[in-house]
């Protein structure tokens, strides 16, 4: 054995020992949120779920915080949401509803979210989402928002408006497009192209390039995609990485969206209402008469309050005729004091306000 190797072996020794010292560590982590699993059912009839999303936000922001950054932020949040996921699988077993099937982004964003410890559900439509998690089947539901290319999902909209449940949380996922084909197969058998309707349009450019004469057909969604192709030498599908290893598909091209920077942003919805965290996001469904100076009036109390907006959405109501809907996201927590005085006086205005969730923004 050559001095190297014997330098190698050393080390190995070494890494093996932290091995054991941190899986004691993470043992000891799981008897302890097992103790406080214990108290929080001795004193409370709430035993819908004991995780708790602002709590989770918390410890991963402060983690980060002290970090020496030998490893990046998203690796730190990567390794510690699968420390708590497991940790609270040991005393109950997390429900999450996504839009199905498996291999989608929304299933993506789940395992992001989450980790590997819950137990997803996927489900046909977004509106099946808000049903699962209302009717109890689910603890919590993971819908997309809004696309950075695409804009607002309305689905989702209308289905915060007309549901009674909570945003809890907010995540931004990357969306890479990647062009795959049966393996053994080859592009120049293809005759056909297909995914979801919204990956299609994101990869337009590199189609028209690429393949300007191949028909391109919608699915339901990347995954179904994914599966039709595996089935299928005749075609060549658009999904994700995690789509294209399920279905143990070939890689054709890899990030062909025409626009590198496309991300979704994708919502946690529950019957949990989060409490305060150091860095919180308000959403609001705000409904008033369709008047001139209508939104004015209705911002200018987050203004003199300095209270800053994310974004704004805009749209006639479906519950009221002849008044608009206005959706909202700012910063902060509904209980902030600045935040209970400018509701009042929107409220005192005569508008209709409904918050859809305070919750911890996007770590």
């Amino acid at each position: 054995m050559t001095s190297e190797e014997d330098k190698i072996n050393q080390i190995r020794v070494t890494i093996d020992e932290i091995d054991l010292k941190i899986l004691s560590l993470i043992e000891s982590r799981a008897s302890e949120a097992a103790k406080i699993g214990t108290l929080k059912r001795s004193f409370s009839k709430d035993s819908s779920t004991l995780y708790r999303p602002e709590r989770e936000a918390d410890v991963i922001r402060n983690l980060v915080s002290s970090s020496s950054k030998i490893l990046e932020d998203n690796q730190i949040k990567f390794i510690f949401k699968e420390i708590i996921s497991a940790c609270l699988a040991t005393e109950e077993k997390i429900n999450v509803a996504f839009l199905g099937p498996k291999g989608t982004y929304s299933d993506a964003a789940t395992l992001e979210h989450f980790g590997n410890s819950v137990s997803r559900k996927p489900q046909i439509s977004i509106e099946d989402i808000f049903t699962s998690v209302e009717g109890d089947d689910s603890n919590f539901g993971i819908v997309p928002f809004e696309n950075s290319t695409e804009g607002v999902i309305n689905t989702t909209l209308n289905c915060l408006a007309d549901c009674d449940i909570s945003i809890c949380g907010e995540l931004y996922v990357d969306i890479i497009h990647n062009l795959a084909i049966q393996k053994d197969a080859t592009p120049e058998e293809v005759s056909e192209i297909v995914s979801h309707p919204q990956a299609l349009g994101q990869c337009s450019k590199f189609l028209s390039n690429k393949f300007p004469n191949i028909k391109q057909t919608a699915v339901s969604s990347s995954a179904e995609a994914a599966s039709l192709c595996k089935n299928n030498s005749k075609i060549m599908c658009i999904a994700s990485k995690q789509a294209i290893l399920e279905n143990k598909l070939s890689t054709v091209a890899s990030s062909i969206q025409d626009f590198q920077d496309n991300k979704t942003r994708f919502l946690i919805i529950g019957r949990y209402d989060p409490k305060k965290t150091d860095s919180d996001k308000t959403s609001f469904l705000v409904r008033t008469e369709n008047i001139p100076g209508a939104l004015y009036s209705i911002l200018e109390p987050f203004k003199n309050k300095n209270i800053n907006l994310h974004r704004i959405e805009t749209r006639p109501s479906r519950k009221l005729h002849g008044s608009h809907d206005f959706f909202i996201d700012t910063d902060g927590h509904h209980q902030d004091e600045n935040m209970t005085d400018v509701i009042k006086k929107i409220k005192a205005q005569g508008a209709f306000v409904k918050i859809l969730g305070s919750y911890p923004q996007a770590l």
